[in-house]
């Protein structure tokens, strides 16, 4: 009996430890089922990026947009977090004195610069002026009267520094652009450049400078003698620099490079996979004040792009953010960046034909001025691996509905057409989209080989064409170039709309130049050839003695 109930005792214990054991595993599983389900629907700000500057590049190089469209805009760029505008006037200020012929016929006048200045900063903008002092100096090294001043005389884009009239030069460039602006506001920033520097330290006379040993030590020297100048006409104002020609100056050069004061690096990536380096940034945190970082909205997806690449826009930018999100270096605080500059180019230098146009661009500018703006109010995917998921969440959460409110269109991460959406450059847009999928119709039924238009230009040399086929292709011809004309009128029509007509006329012969001059040339071979009547028999090749022999 006492066997029976000390074995009952036992049996009962096992099961109330077998029970306690299953209810455990049933409340861990209902709070873990719980917290999954709560993270994955709660949207918790987990951290946020601090910017302080949030700049547009408005790139006006051989481009003159109208000053009244760029103005239009301030509302639109303010309601997305806009605070400043980098302005690279190039060859579209108002130059004056011995530097007049830097400026195009068609630059800007003084008095109507200085309306859309002041408007800018009553708008709530700080202006940027961007005055190029190394590199991309064509505008300037191009003419008779300063081609003296290259560091090789085959190339118009470097000035030599070495040259005391290549300081003259840009001292009175400085001051020009720096004493214009200073009528309306005060300049706390100027960019000075300094990027792509491509030919540096060749001439003899920088090989024989006193003191310099290298190239670095040439570009820092510049610099410095560049930052010197602005401050003595400004002596408040801060100086930017595109970094790239920083980015090769090995750690141990910068310890003894004496730091910048008063220069703040922006260092610009514009891939939707950054190449950005942690060693490059600590140079930078270590040798100046402040560190900015340089995105693009347009002007980074070819020298001849005629539409950006938004996806690819939208990932540099979202990349970036992503990046310097709770940035560290070493045991220290996270960073806080002093800007981001969204750079637009319209030319990738002066002597480049002109790529996206600014009107057909506007969705993807407020398109990343969204993730940033999101960004800056807090991320809440910080902890996610799957980077497909990250993106696409944070688009779906974060930027469709405001994108949709905006354009007054329906668009999603995988169907990023701004076509059919309402916006000021909508129409220039749409006829755009019409020129892509015209360009590439005629490209495909050129080289086709099922057509017999690719075998013209060879077969009309031969004298041999079918004259079946002719009046076909001729009837394709012509309308294919009628269409052309028609596009190229409408595309001039809606351009001068925000450029001057000069601009507009450029922009579209050089879209069309050569889909024209091949279809003209086809059109020319097939008249030609529609006035014979008699054909030669066959002939044969004939082969010389030596390939003969050689055969044999």
């Amino acid at each position: 009996m006492t066997n029976l109930i000390l074995r009952f005792s036992a049996i009962k214990t096992k099961f109330f430890a077998l029970t306690v054991f299953a209810l455990s595993l049933y409340i861990l599983f209902i709070y873990l089922l719980s917290e999954k389900f709560y993270f994955a629907n709660k949207k918790l700000p987990l951290s946020s990026v601090e910017l302080p500057n949030v700049v547009v590049h408005i790139d006006l190089k051989g481009t003159p947009l109208k000053l009244t469209y760029l103005e239009s805009l301030f509302p639109l760029m303010r309601r997305y977090g806009v605070n400043g505008l980098l302005m690279e006037y190039e060859d579209m200020f108002p130059y004056e004195g011995n530097l007049a012929n830097l400026s195009a016929e068609y630059c800007y006048s003084r008095v109507e610069l200085k309306k859309f200045l002041r408007k800018a900063k009553q708008s709530g903008f700080e202006i940027i002026p961007l005055i190029q002092t190394f590199g991309h100096l064509e505008y300037a090294l191009k003419l008779a009267e300063f081609q003296h001043l290259r560091e090789d005389p085959l190339y118009p884009d470097s000035i030599c520094p070495s040259k005391i009239e290549s300081l003259l030069f840009l001292e009175e460039l400085i001051k020009q652009i720096i004493c214009f602006h200073e009528t309306v506001t005060a300049l706390n920033f100027v960019h000075i450049g300094c990027d792509e520097v491509f030919h540096l330290n060749q001439c003899q006379q920088c090989k024989e400078r006193l003191g310099i040993i290298n190239n670095q030590d040439l570009l820092l020297q510049h610099v410095r003698f560049i930052s010197e100048v602005v401050n003595s006409l400004s002596a408040k104002t801060t100086i930017l620099i595109w970094d790239d020609m920083l980015r090769d100056i090995k750690a141990y050069v910068w310890l003894n490079i004496e730091p910048f004061n008063n220069v703040h690096p922006v260092y610009w990536d514009y891939g939707s996979t950054l190449r950005v380096t942690h060693k490059n940034l600590y140079a930078y945190h270590k040798n100046f004040p402040h560190i900015w970082i340089a995105s693009a909205y347009k002007g980074a997806d070819g020298r001849i792009s005629t539409m950006m690449n938004v996806r690819e826009r939208f990932l540099n930018n979202f990349r970036w953010m992503r990046y310097i999100l709770d940035y560290k270096f070493g045991g220290e605080a996270s960073y806080t960046f002093n800007g981001i500059i969204l750079t637009g180019w319209s030319r990738y230098s002066h002597m480049d034909p002109p790529c996206e146009l600014l009107p057909v661009s506007i969705p993807s500018l407020v398109l990343n001025l969204l993730v940033i703006q999101n960004f800056k109010s807090g991320f809440s995917g910080a902890g996610i691996n799957n980077e497909r998921v990250v993106v696409e969440n944070f688009f779906r959460e974060h930027i469709n509905v405001e994108l949709n409110k905006s354009f007054k269109c329906l668009t999603n991460y995988d169907n990023l057409d701004f076509s059919v959406c309402k916006f000021e450059g909508q129409e220039l847009y749409k006829i755009m989209i019409q020129y892509i999928l015209m360009k590439k119709e005629i490209s495909k039924e050129l080289s086709s080989e099922t057509n017999a238009i690719a075998t013209l230009e060879y077969y009309s040399e031969q004298g041999s064409i079918n004259m079946n086929n002719v009046l076909e292709i001729k009837e394709y011809l012509v309308t294919k170039l009628d269409y052309l004309k028609n596009l190229e009128n409408l595309l001039v029509k809606e351009i001068s709309k925000y450029y001057h007509y000069d601009f507009a006329k450029e922009y579209t012969k050089y879209k069309s130049f050569q889909t024209k001059n091949k279809l003209t040339k086809l059109l020319n071979i097939l008249n030609n050839y529609m006035q014979k009547r008699i054909w030669n028999r066959r002939t044969v090749s004939k082969i010389s003695n030596v390939s003969t022999q050689g055969l044999l």
